[in-house]
C-alpha cells in the first residue's frame, strides 16, 4: 500500500512546490507593479510641482502654463522655438481680455527686469569707480543686447537725427576705418552722449585709452559716464561698413 502511494506523494510535493513558486512569482510581479506605479505617481507629482513653480514665476495659473506647454509642442513651438510663456500666450490669445492680461503681465515683468539690471549696473559702475578712480573706463560688461547695424547718413550719422538729450551707440575699429575717428569727433563736437564700441581692441584696455587720448576724448566726460568706452569684439558686424552709428 505504501509503495502504491509513493508516486502520489511525490506528485503532491511537486504540485505544492509549483504552487509555492507561482505564488512567489506572483508576489514579486505584484511588488514590481506597485513599485512602478509608485515611481510613476512620484514622477507625475514632481512634474506637477515643477510646472506649478514655473507658472508662478511668470504670474500664470496652472491651466495657463499647461496651455503654454501645449502651444510650444505644436506649430507655435516650431515657428518660435524658445519663446517665453507670456509672449506665446499673448500672440496666441483667444480673446481681447487674454491678450490684454498677458500684455500687462509682460510689461510688469520687463519693468521689474530692467529695474534689477539697472540696479546691478549702478553697483557695478560704483565698484569700477572705487577701483579705477578718475582713470577712463573701458567696459566689457553690459546687460544690453548686442548691437546690429543700421542705415547711416553722411559722416556716419543716422539720417534725420533730431537734436536733444539722446545717446548714440558708435561701432568703430581702430584700424582700416577712415571715417570712424571723424564720426566720433562730430558727435563729441555736438556734445552728444555716446557709447563707443571698438571691434578690434583685442580686449586691451590700454589700446582703447591711447586711441581715446589721441582723438581728444575728454577724460571728464568718460569718468562722468557721458561717454563710455567698450570692447566690441563680440559684436557681429562682419562684412558691414564702419562706423555704424545708431540712436539708442
Amino acid at each position: 500500500m505504501a509503495t502504491l502511494n509513493r508516486p502520489l506523494w511525490r506528485l503532491s510535493l511537486l504540485l505544492a512546490a509549483l504552487t509555492f513558486q507561482a505564488q512567489a512569482q506572483g508576489r514579486s510581479e505584484l511588488a514590481e507593479h506597485i513599485d512602478l506605479h509608485v515611481d510613476q505617481t512620484q514622477h507625475a507629482e514632481t512634474r506637477a510641482l515643477d510646472s506649478r513653480a514655473q507658472a508662478a514665476q511668470w504670474g500664470l495659473t496652472d491651466q495657463e502654463w499647461e496651455r503654454y506647454e501645449t502651444l510650444m509642442q505644436g506649430r507655435r513651438g516650431i515657428l518660435s522655438p524658445g519663446l517665453d510663456p507670456l509672449t506665446a500666450l499673448g500672440v496666441e490669445a483667444r480673446t481681447d481680455q487674454e491678450r490684454q492680461r498677458y500684455a500687462e503681465l509682460q510689461a510688469r515683468f520687463e519693468y521689474e527686469r530692467i529695474e534689477r539690471e539697472l540696479a546691478y549696473q549702478r553697483a557695478y559702475d560704483e565698484a569700477i569707480q572705487r577701483l579705477a578712480g578718475n582713470e577712463p573706463r573701458i567696459s566689457s560688461f553690459t546687460l544690453r543686447p548686442e548691437l546690429s547695424a543700421g542705415a547711416v547718413g553722411p559722416g556716419g550719422l543716422p539720417a534725420g537725427v533730431a537734436s536733444g538729450p539722446v545717446r548714440y551707440d558708435v561701432i568703430v575699429s581702430l584700424a582700416g576705418c577712415s571715417g570712424c575717428d571723424k564720426a566720433v569727433q562730430d558727435l563729441l563736437a555736438e556734445g552728444r552722449a555716446i557709447n563707443v564700441w571698438v571691434t578690434d581692441s583685442g580686449g586691451d584696455d590700454a589700446r582703447i585709452r591711447r586711441w581715446a587720448t589721441d582723438l581728444g576724448i575728454p577724460v571728464e566726460r568718460v569718468t562722468s559716464g557721458a561717454i563710455t568706452l567698450n570692447h566690441g569684439t563680440s559684436l557681429n558686424v562682419s562684412g558691414q561698413t564702419l562706423p555704424i552709428v545708431r540712436l539708442r
